[in-house]
């Protein structure tokens, strides 16, 4: 190449299929001996992938052709849209960025996909963990095109991911919410979607589609019906009278807001300028950190498990499709766990029954004032049960690591032990 390094191809014939070269987007310079010995011996290892694939299935091999030059991108755009994942969107965009557009199959590899990382973390505005998600996005596109044969080899296990940090996931108490209520904020109408929020845990994408005809009664119980976005579940969701009240005054504030009708519920500024609209709302009202629109579900999630509501049912209304999403909202809950685990009966205490189960040594010499009581000792003769009793006793008390007191008995949690009595115990 121009620049002095090789290029590595494929070249594949077939008396009966004829050539195709391909590329495998592994480059080297000659002069670094180190470095263009390990990246051919990768490029040997992709010929060897497609030899032991030609010898099984010439045809198949030579169908690659025209799916090896095909675009990535509009692969990736496919699946993001399909998958209805916002996160999905936003990972498109950077991956549209790093390649300018387009790339083909046959230029994807290893190397490449620790360019994209790279790429990902040194982006501005991006968080580690959110570029790790963008990331798995793309990894898990990779997979899906090799298993349908537009990758030669899934190397997406060879890039390591990007490590987790910890978030501080804000939860609004019961008085700031309060707060936040009385105060001024300059779109009544983002003040009511995230109030609603805090009430009935939606996502930002779920409110923004939100029309009026899901609103329904049934035996004078609201309900909200939906399709949510993420997950694409459907849902049923009761709601409650705090929330029954913020859409009434939604319902007066659309004369404003929307004067020629709206089949949505709520009428909302783009994303950028209601995140503007929170933080000032929020900063008036005393908060220490930036407001952002998520916080109205950590906040529904934290009153909801606050209030004593089953960690299943909480789970069900936020549209989680495990538990275990559920649980990250658990730690603001510790004094309710706390003062529910005391508040557990206590059984009134009865006499103890004959030991009936098998037990652990521990567990038996720890019982051992309801079970025998202490006896004499007695020096046992030679070759009898006594003296056979006292030797498993003796080897009973060197794995328990009890030393023998100046009387020679065994001490543990305060009772003294014959080595027999060891013995008999276990």
């Amino acid at each position: 190449m121009a620049g002095g390094e090789v290029a590595f191809y494929i070249d594949t014939y077939h008396k009966d299929f004829g050539r195709f070269s391909q590329k495998t987007g592994l480059q080297a310079n000659p002069k670094n001996r180190k470095e263009f010995n390990q990246i051919k011996a990768q490029a040997l290892d992709k010929m060897r992938k497609i030899e032991r694939d030609f010898i099984r299935d010439p045809a198949g091999v030579f169908s690659r052709k025209a799916m090896i030059g095909d675009d990535f991108i509009e692969f990736a755009k496919v699946r993001a849209e399909k998958d209805h994942h916002p996160s999905y969107m936003n990972a498109l965009k950077y991956l549209q960025e790093f390649t300018g557009g387009n790339v083909s199959f046959g230029t994807l590899n290893s190397q490449w996909l620790e360019r994209l990382k790279g790429y990902l973390l040194s982006a501005d505005g991006l968080s580690s963990n959110t570029a790790n998600t963008y990331l798995i996005f793309v990894k898990g596109t990779i997979r899906k095109a090799y298993k349908e044969g537009y990758v030669l080899e899934d190397f997406t296990n060879k890039v390591e991911g990007i490590g987790k940090k910890p978030i501080d996931r804000h939860v609004l108490t019961f008085d700031e919410l309060e707060i936040l209520s009385r105060s001024k904020c300059n779109n009544l109408m983002v003040k009511s979607a995230f109030l609603f929020s805090c009430f009935s845990g939606l996502r930002l994408s779920d409110i923004e589609l939100l029309k009026w005809e899901k609103i329904i009664i049934e035996n004078g119980q609201y309900f909200l019906k939906f399709q949510q976005k993420k997950t694409s579940q459907f849902e049923k969701m009761p709601l409650c009278a705090q929330s029954v009240e913020i859409l009434q005054t939604v319902q007066k504030l659309h004369a404003e807001y929307a004067p020629e009708g709206d089949e949505r519920v709520f009428i909302l500024p783009d994303r950028s300028r209601l995140g503007v609209i929170l933080n000032e709302w929020g900063y008036r009202s005393g908060l220490n950190w930036r407001l952002h629109f998520h916080a109205s579900r950590h906040t529904f999630a934290s009153m909801a498990l606050s209030s004593g509501m089953a960690f299943f049912t909480v789970s069900k209304l936020l549209g989680h499709r495990d538990l275990q999403t559920t649980e990250i909202y658990s730690h603001s809950n510790q004094k309710d766990q706390i003062k529910a685990i005391q508040g557990l009966p206590m059984l009134l205490p009865t006499p103890l029954e004959p030991q009936t189960a098998a037990l652990s040594p521990l567990s038996i010499v720890s019982s051992r004032e309801r079970i025998l009581p202490p006896e004499p000792v007695i020096a046992p003769k030679a070759g009898s049960i006594a003296e056979a009793l006292q030797t498993k006793g003796d080897k009973i008390a060197r794995c328990l690591s009890l030393m023998k007191n100046t009387q020679g008995k065994y001490e543990f949690n305060g009772i003294e032990y014959t080595a027999q009595e060891l013995a008999m115990e276990v």
